[in-house]
């Protein structure tokens, strides 16, 4: 698997959700309060210097885990190719996709320097979702756009996918993860995960 525009997404994405939300819009406030809370925790767990980063690390992973919809989008990503699994192999690459997804998201802690988040509008995303649309305004460069695409649950509401300058992790993701299953079928995307995770440190997360 090609990890380039990925890694770039985990960057953006890192820095999308460790910033403070702007003040409430009339408009879609549920979806917005709920980026806003992500926001806040975010901020909070990054920026906590009376514990280790190995400390942070673990904080920021338990709050995507909570904020994203994990299940959905590991069954999106691997498209039809999930009727070709049997469960055995279903839950243990549900299990894999989930561990690489924070502890990738949770690496780049390092990179946050204090920007601003904007959020300026929303928009509807299909019919059972909200495009919460943001900007990262950075020192010195020109301004990140990232969007959050949110669905409500049964358990509240949840991010699906996350669009940085235009790219989508959902379809980043696919197009790779199909480009593995393709060649090497179920077992191959499960190795390549592990392999993935193996390039981590043992005490992060």
């Amino acid at each position: 698997m090609h990890g380039g525009v990925l890694r770039r997404i985990a960057a953006g994405l890192t820095i999308a959700i460790a910033l403070v939300a702007a003040p409430a819009m009339e408009t879609a406030a549920n979806e917005k309060t709920f980026i806003q809370s992500l926001a806040d925790q975010a901020i909070a767990a990054l920026s906590d210097q009376s514990i280790s980063l190995e400390a942070r690390e673990s904080r920021f992973q338990r709050l995507l885990r909570d904020g994203f919809a994990m299940r959905k989008i590991g069954r999106y990503v691997v498209g039809r190719y999930w009727k070709a699994m049997n469960p055995d192999q279903q839950g243990e690459y549900q299990a894999l996709f989930a561990a690489w997804i924070l502890k990738s998201y949770s690496a780049q802690l390092g990179g946050y320097s204090g920007q601003k988040f904007e959020i300026y509008r929303t928009a509807k995303a299909g019919s059972k979702g909200l495009f919460v649309r943001t900007r990262i305004v950075r020192p010195g460069v020109a301004p990140l756009r990232c969007d959050w695409r949110v669905r409500k649950f049964k358990s509240g509401y949840k991010v699906v996918d996350v669009v940085i300058e235009g790219v989508s992790m959902l379809s980043t993701q696919r197009a790779e993860f199909t480009a593995v299953l393709r060649k090497y079928g179920p077992d191959g995307l499960i190795d390549a995960l592990q392999m993935r995770l193996m390039k981590f440190p043992a005490t992060s997360g």
